[in-house]
């Protein structure tokens, strides 16, 4: 069974043309995370914040990317993600901490929870690429964990996962992203647990007499 669901609108949302206001069809993609087993079960006792990943212009839409050539990007003319992909990234990353169940205390960092932690991400690259070996889904990413009572960052991690795509069709594109994603999540969470529970050991120690 896939990892995740696509949820495709066709021709229920439409784009205007800037001229003669004639509408096109599009269709949205919303990924939808499924259940995986994290590398531990015991809870931690700590808070988590997760940052609105920082993009380039480029990526900071709800276009589907596509790099046709090196240092290229297009976009599918008919097809969108559901949020920004900064956005979308950021509540697939809230959902598979609360899948994971492991951190109680997890949200986006415009909710008003007191967190002793902060995920930051840079998200470098989120788009389909087509090379001579054919059409792939490329996920990059730098993610800094922030300690925020000490105002310091206590981990850095960058995290490359591309997956091959059958064709450059988008409804093939999407799916080598769920597969992309599906090997990102559970790294990402299982990486920032561990920073963030050698950190909280290590604040524990230093304030012991």
């Amino acid at each position: 069974m896939r990892p995740f669901t696509i949820v495709a609108l066709a021709t229920l949302l439409a784009g205007c043309s800037a001229l003669g206001g004639k509408h096109t069809p599009f269709s949205i993609h919303s990924p939808k995370l499924s259940p995986f087993a994290p590398a531990a079960t015991t809870p931690v006792d700590w808070q988590l914040q997760i940052a609105l990943p920082q993009a380039s212009s480029a990526l900071d839409s709800p276009r589907i990317a596509v790099m046709p050539h090196p240092g290229v990007l297009e976009v599918y003319p008919a097809a969108r993600w559901r949020d920004p992909a900064p956005r979308l990234l950021r509540s697939l990353v809230v959902e598979a901490f609360d899948l994971s169940g492991r951190v109680g205390g997890v949200s986006g960092a415009n909710v008003g929870l007191s967190a002793d932690y902060a995920l930051a991400i840079d998200l470098r690259d989120f788009q389909a690429e087509v090379g001579r070996d054919g059409t792939r889904a490329a996920i990059r990413l730098q993610a800094r964990l922030f300690d925020l009572r000490g105002n310091r960052i206590v981990a850095t991690r960058a995290f490359d996962e591309t997956a091959a795509a059958a064709n450059s069709d988008v409804g093939n594109v999407v799916a080598a992203f769920e597969t992309a994603l599906a090997q990102l999540m559970p790294e990402l969470v299982n990486w920032t647990i561990t920073s963030g529970n050698a950190a909280w050991a290590e604040m524990a120690n230093n304030a012991s007499p």
